[in-house]
C-alpha cells in the first residue's frame, strides 16, 4: 500500500478518535445595502402656484453645436455615438396653461434676442454635458429622490429639435406627476415636415445606440423598473434596438412598453419585434387612431399600413394591450396625444400603478377572440 495514503489516513483517523477543533464558520460577505429611496413619491405640487425646473436626462446621438442658447446645444447633424447630458427645463405653472399644454416663447420674440417668461413658457434653461460615468452618478442620485426608482426613457418622434423634444419630455414627467427620473433618447431629427425620408434613417440608424444605453448605462443606475415610452418615428429606433440585441436575454427587463401613435411597419412589428417583448416586458400597450393624418402620410410614403393607424385595420394581437384613441382629441394632425389630460390620466395609471386596460376608465371591445379597448371620448 502507497505509504504515503497510510500516513494522510493514520491522521484522519486520529482527529475522529481525539476530536478535532471545529471548523471555523464560514463568513458570507454582507449582503449590499439597498439603493436609496424617498419615503415619499417625487411631487409636482409646487406647479400649482409657481414655475418649477425639472431636470431630465439627455443620452443623444446629435452633434453638440456652440450656442448662447442651451435650446439650440444639439443640432440636426448626426455623430454617431453617444453623448451625455443633465438638461433643466423651465415649466410654467397651471395658471398659464392647462394640463399637457406646452407654451412656448413665439418665432418672433426670440428672434429679437428676448429672453423667455419663466411664468408663462416653456425653455431649456441649461444643459450641463457628463461623460457616462458622472451620468449614470447623476441618475442614480436623481432615482434616490422618488420612492418608486423608476426609470422612464422617451424617445421623440419625426421632425423634432432637440429643445421640442426636451421640452416634450419634461412636459410629460410634470404633466404625469412621475416618481422617478425621466430619461430622453435624441436621435438627429432634422426638425422638418420635408425630411421625412432623411428622418427615418436616422431613427433606425440611432437604434444600435438606443441598445448600447439601455444594455448598460442605465442598468448601472440600478432603477427598481424601466419603462420605454416611444413616439411615432421613435418606434423606428426602439425597433431597430431590439432586433440588434444578440439575445433577448441581454436586454433588460421592461415593467411597461408603450407605443403612441408609432410610425413603424405592422408587419415588422408583429413578426419581429412584439414576439421579443412578450419576453421582457411585463406589458406592451399600442395607443392608435384612426384620425392620424400623418401616419395616413407615411402609408402613402412607405406603401404599407403603419402600427399607429386605427380603423378597420386597427391592429389586435395576442401579447398587446391596442388602446383605440380616435376619440381623443389630439393635434391638428391628430399625431400627438401628449397634450390631452384623457391620454395623460390613462398613460399616468398605466406608469404609475401598471393598471391593466380593464382597471382603467376604458371600454372594451370584442374581436374574434381577442380584446381590445376604447377611450370613452372627449366632449366635441
Amino acid at each position: 500500500m502507497n505509504k504515503r495514503f497510510v500516513i494522510i489516513a493514520a491522521l484522519f483517523c486520529a482527529a475522529a478518535c481525539h476530536g478535532a477543533a471545529p471548523a471555523p464558520p464560514v463568513v458570507l460577505p454582507a449582503a449590499p445595502a439597498p439603493p436609496p429611496r424617498s419615503a415619499t413619491p417625487r411631487s409636482y405640487a409646487v406647479l400649482d402656484s409657481g414655475s418649477s425646473r425639472v431636470t431630465i436626462f439627455l443620452a443623444t446621438t446629435r452633434r453638440g453645436v456652440q450656442s448662447d442658447r442651451p435650446g439650440d446645444r444639439f443640432g440636426p447633424d448626426d455623430a454617431d455615438s453617444l453623448q451625455f447630458a443633465a438638461v433643466t427645463v423651465n415649466v410654467p405653472p397651471y395658471s398659464a396653461r392647462g394640463t399637457g399644454e406646452i407654451t412656448r416663447q413665439s418665432s418672433l420674440s426670440s428672434a429679437f434676442s428676448s429672453a423667455p417668461n419663466p411664468a408663462k413658457e416653456f425653455f431649456v434653461a441649461s444643459v450641463i454635458p457628463a461623460d457616462s460615468n458622472r451620468f449614470v452618478q447623476r441618475i442614480a442620485t436623481d432615482l434616490a429622490n422618488s420612492r418608486s426608482r423608476n426609470l422612464l426613457v422617451f424617445v421623440h418622434g419625426f421632425n423634432t429639435s432637440f429643445e421640442d423634444a426636451a421640452v416634450r419630455a419634461a412636459q410629460i414627467a410634470a404633466d404625469l406627476n412621475f416618481d422617478g427620473s425621466v430619461v430622453l433618447f435624441s436621435w438627429p431629427s432634422a426638425a422638418s415636415v420635408t425630411s421625412y425620408v432623411r428622418d427615418q434613417q436616422a431613427a433606425r440608424n440611432a437604434g444600435f445606440h438606443l441598445l448600447r444605453l439601455l444594455r448598460g448605462t442605465l442598468v448601472a443606475a440600478q432603477p427598481d423598473h424601466i419603462e420605454l415610452l416611444a413616439h411615432s418615428m421613435g418606434s423606428e429606433t426602439v425597433a431597430k434596438a431590439l432586433s440588434l440585441a444578440p439575445a433577448i436575454d441581454s436586454f433588460p427587463r421592461f415593467d411597461q412598453v408603450v407605443f403612441a401613435a408609432p410610425d413603424l411597419d405592422r408587419r415588422v412589428f408583429g413578426r419581429e419585434i412584439l414576439p421579443r417583448l412578450e419576453t421582457r416586458a411585463a406589458r406592451v400597450t399600442l395607443y392608435a387612431s384612426n384620425d392620424d393624418d400623418a401616419l395616413r402620410a407615411s402609408r402613402a410614403v412607405n406603401g404599407v399600413w403603419r402600427l399607429g393607424l386605427g380603423g378597420d385595420s386597427l391592429v389586435v394581437l395576442k401579447g398587446m394591450d391596442t388602446i383605440d384613441a380616435t376619440r381623443v382629441r389630439a393635434d391638428a394632425l391628430g399625431h400627438t396625444l401628449f397634450g390631452n389630460q384623457a391620454f395623460l390620466a390613462d398613460l399616468s395609471a398605466l406608469l404609475a400603478d401598471g393598471k391593466s386596460p380593464a382597471e382603467r376608465r376604458l371600454l372594451a371591445v370584442k374581436r374574434g377572440d381577442l380584446v381590445f379597448f376604447r377611450f370613452r371620448g372627449d366632449p366635441r
